[in-house]
């Protein structure tokens, strides 16, 4: 038994024929049946069923191919890692939610790369649940999230810090005279949101629903900008973290009650070789204070 066998074998079990999987892995018909053929007999026992329609999976086929995949990705990701230390990697794949973001990454192109000017950032910008299925999928190497929950057993972390949501609105919206607001407060006002996915919309709609209220969302949005501009445009009403209202002169926060606050880390996948870069950026964010 060998890798190509392995791989050989997996594209058989993804495509169902021998014809499809050879086309996809431009080799002759001939090389990928006998290549088939020898693990059989060394296993002594068939992996598929052969019928005109396609070939199927017997229950000693479907055992391997559990056992095929899991080598295939072990390999795969011991390649990336040795790869990775070979080059000195300095590209780090890092995903940002928007609202973090625009919080972290002045910091991290300003002083962490200045202290790293061999590394670049390949950053990539989304909600939560998207940064972590990329994460458990080996797409990026690390990402920044919003939490106020056990994170994946798949996940390990560094907490940064703890942020506060508030409900923000333009200056001269009759909600910026109030100090606090509840669910009933804000029934019925329209509001703009991020899009489903992000931890923002999870919790400001769990906020109401503890109200029994149905939020009367306007307009959903991937962009932090949009949003200032439709908050700051009186438009609709938004829900941000605090830091990112108190410096401006166009919009103004309001505290919720229940208070929403949010846990900021830094996640990366169990067990993942922590590179030169990964290392690098996990030491500047214990030395430095990114949101005093």
């Amino acid at each position: 038994m060998n890798l190509m066998q392995l791989k050989y074998f997996l594209s058989i079990c993804e495509f169902g024929s021998v014809s499809a999987a050879a086309d996809y892995l431009h080799i002759a018909q001939p090389s990928l049946s006998l290549a088939i053929k020898e693990l059989e007999n060394e296993f002594g026992t068939l992996l598929f069923h052969r019928k005109h329609k396609g070939m199927y999976l017997t229950a000693e086929g479907e055992l391997l191919r559990g056992m095929a995949k899991d080598i295939i990705d072990r390999t795969e990701t011991t390649e990336k890692i040795m790869k990775d230390v070979g080059h000195n990697k300095k590209i780090l794949k890092l995903g940002v939610p928007p609202m973090i973001g625009a919080l972290i990454l002045p910091a991290l192109y300003h002083d962490f790369l200045s202290k790293n000017e061999d590394m670049d950032l390949d950053i990539v910008e989304s909600g939560k649940e998207e940064l972590v299925n990329m994460i458990l999928e080996d797409q990026l190497d690390v990402a920044f999230i919003s939490h106020n929950k056990k994170l994946d057993v798949g996940l390990e972390f560094l907490h940064i810090d703890t942020l506060e949501i508030v409900c923000s609105t333009a200056l001269h919206n009759p909600i910026a005279q109030k100090r606090v607001l509840s669910p009933k407060d804000l029934d019925g006002v329209p509001l703009v949101m991020f899009k489903d996915g992000f931890f923002q919309s999870s919790e400001i709609k769990h906020w109401f629903s503890a109200d029994l209220i149905e939020p009367n969302i306007l307009i959903k949005t991937n962009q932090l900008s949009t949003m200032q501009k439709i908050i700051s445009s009186d438009t609709a009403v938004g829900f941000l973290f605090e830091k990112l209202i108190r410096d401006t002169d166009e919009m103004t926060s309001i505290h919720l009650d229940p208070p929403i606050t949010a846990d900021i880390s830094l996640i990366w996948k169990k067990e993942k070789f922590s590179f030169s870069g990964m290392q690098s950026l996990k030491n500047f964010l214990k030395a430095t204070k990114l949101f005093s």
